[in-house]
């Protein structure tokens, strides 16, 4: 018998029942017997992992466990399976281990169980570590607000002129909904309760398809107002006229009926809006240290330039050895382009700081949302040396903060679920954070229930997001998809934290808006996780590249077309084609790269295209280009974020030479052009 073999059997074999188990009390518990898809995978996967060991009666047992799971349809009878879940956890300690081999860890797995059920020293005296909100932080809210106040101010301004404007609506409702939060965390409960009022008679608009009534308009104005002085430590006049006017807006409900004018939707845009939105400004700390070099590094390029001069000046009267003086010239100049090159990198770290300086503000939303929710769990951070600009940090901020409330609403179990299952009853928020290939790649992950996948699919079809012909043909991969929807949201009740389809809109389309993507992975009973890839360089100020719409100077050096509709991603993926030594063209999308191709002025020796863009998408344009008796023999590689062996088989069914899933980077360019411009750079 394989040792190693039938130790890994068994850890999985645990793991799977512990999950079945696990998923089975929670069942016995709320009675609800519409997801039992994971418990069943988890049964199927003992018994055919029992069958390829040998293990025949445990094969058998799972059998067994596996037809009376498609028997049940009552809590009570869940309690029947868990004991045959019980009985197969006991067939596992009759596999023959007694061999000198198998026992030679017998002392360690003993010594291991004893402390995983000792108790926790102080678990039920364990309380919140309470957080002094220092000026940074303060610093950050009070222009974060700013932002988003004005935000208010202007779509206020727009709905008061077209009530039905939807887009005015949401900008208000989501700034709001972020102003909430932004306002708890540093401890203003006034204005968070504020903003919180402010949500729920948007959403009750939004539900209900109405345009917005004197009345709510008048309570928000009130409200903003009142949140503004509570932000600026100012006293506001308006207190006791708070009250009735939500009052009147509750009531305007019930006073007007359906609006006999649907939301227009079409002329509500951006020109609409009076007043321009203001340009949030990050704080950037620098240390005397960092001042002082930059002063002392001035002083020498001031000299260094003074020495040019005076060297000049003499050339020009002739009063020195000219050749002398040349190499004189030649040496300041390389000193002047070494100092150049010193100030560039120290204004660069200037920008730089820690993310751990984020540490005590994230930490500080896990515990304020655990308060609030009745639940527990730590915080941890991994990695929080990194250092990232300072512009990067302002931009994943929000992101950040919703993705952690999310974790403990939506994802931690209350502490007396977590003691059913066997977890410890506080559980685990970890943010990870790592660069590499000019990608910042954030992690949020938690342990707690995971996500269903059909209670996501039910929810969905409930709201009219998809159909149910649409959801039996989803992976698991689209359905996480699902929950940055707008309006959607999988919490048991509304409340003051939870995002109700808000908040992860708001991280998604966040991430996109600086050409990064979010990656959700999630399985139920061991948690959730959110990877956010961001192109760091992509996010910092940056001069207008120059793109080549023709081919110029050396006509040798092969050509790559670019076609991506993001424009960050085309900047990336364009900065990599040139710094391999290759001339770059980009197009918007499939229709603008096959007019640039039918026009004829040039002929690309390799085309990256993505897959999903507007007009005409990656497949379309593959599918012209490989039906084209002029361009059909150009190499085609899709870079997509379509990671399904699906959509990699389709892509080369249509022609594609290579499929890569993005983001691309150097090594795989490396990789693609050594494989597809052979001929060409030889």
């Amino acid at each position: 018998m394989d040792r190693e073999k039938i130790k890994i059997f068994i850890q999985t074999a645990e793991a799977d029942l512990a999950q079945a188990r696990g998923s089975l009390l929670i069942l016995a518990q709320s009675g609800d017997v519409s997801d039992l898809g994971p418990t069943r995978g988890a049964v199927a996967r003992l018994k055919d992992s029992a069958f390829e060991n040998e293990q025949h009666a445990i094969s058998l047992r799972a059998a067994e466990c596996e037809g009376a799971l498609e028997q049940l349809s009552t809590s009570n009878e869940a309690y029947k399976v868990l004991d045959m879940i019980a009985g197969l956890e006991a067939s596992l300690l009759d596999i023959p281990l007694h061999s000198d081999e198998f026992l030679s860890d017998v002392s360690d797995f003993v010594d291991a169980s004893f402390d995983e059920i000792l108790p926790q020293a102080n678990s039920s005296d364990e309380i919140f570590s309470e957080f002094e909100i220092d000026e940074e932080t303060l610093e950050v809210f009070k222009s974060e607000a700013d932002e988003l106040l004005a935000n208010i101010e202007n779509g206020l301004r727009t709905l008061t002129l077209s009530p039905a404007d939807q887009n005015a609506l949401w900008e208000i409702r989501r700034s709001s909904h972020t102003l909430k939060g932004a306002a708890g965390i540093v401890g203003l409960v006034a204005a968070s309760e504020t903003a919180h009022r402010m949500e729920d008679l948007l959403d009750k608009l939004v539900e209900l398809k109405r345009a917005a009534p004197p009345e709510i308009l008048c309570f928000l104005e009130t409200s903003a107002r009142k949140i503004n002085s509570i932000v600026e430590a100012k006293a506001f006049d308006n207190d006791d006229d708070l009250e009735p006017q939500y009052l009147a807006a509750m009531n305007s409900f019930c006073s007007v009926g359906e609006s006999s004018q649907p939301p227009d939707t079409q002329n509500s845009t951006a020109e609409s809006a009076t007043g321009e939105r203001p340009i949030h400004k990050p704080i950037v700390r620098v240390s005397l240290e960092r001042l002082d070099e930059l002063i002392e590094l001035s002083h020498e390029m001031m000299n260094n330039r003074e020495s040019t001069a005076e060297v000049i000046t003499c050339l020009l009267d002739g009063s020195s050895n000219e050749k002398e003086t040349i190499a004189q010239l030649e040496k300041l100049f390389e000193n002047a382009y070494r100092l150049n090159g010193e100030l560039h990198e120290k204004l660069q770290s200037i920008r730089m700081v820690k993310f751990g300086t984020l540490e005590t503000r994230l930490s500080r939303a896990v515990n304020m949302t655990c308060t609030d929710v009745g639940k527990k769990a730590v915080f941890e951070l991994e990695n929080g040396d990194v250092e990232i600009d300072t512009l990067v940090i302002d931009a994943i901020v929000e992101p950040l903060l919703h993705l952690l409330k999310n974790a403990v609403v939506h994802g931690i179990e209350t502490p007396e679920t977590r003691r059913l299952i066997g977890k410890n009853e506080r559980g685990t928020v970890r943010i990870k954070v790592e660069t590499a290939d000019g990608y910042l790649q954030i992690s949020v992950a938690d342990d707690g229930a995971g996500v269903s996948v059909k209670k996501l699919k039910d929810k969905a079809i409930a709201n009219a997001i998809i159909d149910a012909e649409k959801a039996g043909s989803m992976s698991d991969e689209e359905t996480f998809s699902l929950m940055f929807d707008r309006g959607l949201s999988t919490a048991d009740s509304i409340d003051l934290n939870a995002g109700r389809g808000v908040g992860m809109s708001i991280v998604k389309e966040s991430v996109e808006s600086n050409g990064g993507q979010v990656v959700v992975e999630s399985e139920l009973q061991r948690g959730t996780k959110f990877t956010l890839l961001l192109p760091i360089d992509n996010m910092l100020p940056k001069a207008e590249p120059t793109l080549f719409a023709q081919p110029a100077l050396n006509e040798e050096i092969p050509t790559i077309l670019v076609i991506d509709d993001s424009a960050s991603m085309r900047l990336h993926n364009q900065k990599l084609v040139e710094s391999a030594g290759f001339r770059c063209i980009t197009a918007n999308n499939g229709a603008e790269a096959l007019e640039l191709l039918l026009n004829g002025d040039f002929e690309p020796d390799l085309i990256l295209s993505d897959v999903e863009m507007p007009q005409i998408d990656g497949w379309a344009f593959l599918k012209y280009l490989k039906t084209d008796d002029n361009l059909g023999h150009i190499p085609v590689v899709l870079v997509t974020s379509l990671a399904s062996d699906e959509h990699r088989m389709r892509s080369l069914d249509l022609g594609a030479t290579d499929y890569i899933v993005k983001p691309l980077t150097s090594d795989a360019l490396i990789n693609i052009t050594e494989k597809h411009l052979t001929a060409v750079i030889a």
